[in-house]
């Protein structure tokens, strides 16, 4: 049970994040004697040897697909509410995740007949709260998934977030055709994505999720786009876990940006009490 809430606060964090915006935050205004920036080359029909859209063609595709960038660096807080369904085990809940730039956020989750669910990074520590295994620090291998979720910039950081990515082809997703992009970051985890050949936009992720029975692959699949707030984001999302035959759907409902105050990203008084 334990295990299925983690991998569930897991999988809709990274919805808030990866797949609407995240990470890094906007950077100094230029000094009035400084020079122009150099205009960004379009890379969006760059191919690679294989005759496939490069990926940063594809990730450059998917930035304008979302609203573009200037679209994106408007928002700089977020607050997302929606339900999450276990349908395999009769369960439901209210979700509110908070999350603000450059790499803050906060999710709460009220499960009826469960209780309160919280978890959360603030740019230094990372926590998960919930009824069954208490209040907890997250480090190490734990941590890095808030840290990478809580990134509020995200599709703007590909190349900074990942050392290895590459274009392996043109299939099929979910009814969809689709690029299929391998991802690989610093320290050698390996994930999928698949971006929509017609549009654009991230269908899905696939990826392993580690759990106290080790690692399986737990793939996210996006659908029911629909402009929040001047962004294109998925107002569906079911999180598959083969391994544990189970599904989780998760339906925003309301998005409304630059709202997040700074009490809204603080750590339960739970977690305050372990970190002092």
């Amino acid at each position: 049970m334990r295990r299925i809430f983690w991998i569930a606060l897991a999988a809709l964090a990274l919805v808030a994040s990866g797949c609407a915006t995240s990470g890094g935050g906007g950077g100094s205004a230029a000094a009035p004697d400084a020079p122009a920036a150099a205009p960004k080359m379009d890379v969006k029909n760059e191919t690679g040897d294989n005759g496939l859209l490069t990926p940063r063609a594809i990730i450059a595709r998917y930035v304008e697909a979302l609203g573009g960038e200037e679209a994106i660096r408007k928002h700089e807080s977020r607050t997302t509410k929606g339900k999450m369904e276990l349908a395999a085990m009769g369960m439901s809940g209210d979700v509110t995740i908070y999350a603000a730039a450059p790499d803050k956020m906060v999710m709460e989750v009220e499960m009826a007949g469960f209780g309160t669910m919280n978890n959360g990074y603030n740019g230094e520590v990372g926590w998960s709260d919930n009824p069954m295994a208490g209040a907890q620090l997250l480090e190490g291998k734990a941590l890095k998934p808030q840290k990478q979720q809580a990134d509020f910039y995200a599709p703007l950081h590909y190349e900074d977030t990942y050392s290895s990515m590459e274009t392996l082809e043109l299939t099929e997703f979910e009814g969809q055709s689709a690029y299929k992009v391998k991802l690989v970051d610093a320290d050698g985890d390996e994930s999928t994505e698949y971006f929509a050949e017609d549009g654009g936009l991230l269908l899905g992720v696939t990826a392993m999720q580690s759990n106290q029975m080790g690692e399986s692959e737990v793939t996210t699949v996006f659908s029911d786009y629909k402009d929040f707030s001047g962004l294109m984001q998925p107002a569906t999302t079911v999180i598959k876990m083969t391994a544990m035959g189970m599904e989780i759907k998760n339906t925003v409902t309301e998005v409304t940006v630059n709202d997040v105050t700074p009490e809204k990203l603080e750590p339960p008084d739970s977690i305050k009490a372990l970190i002092n």
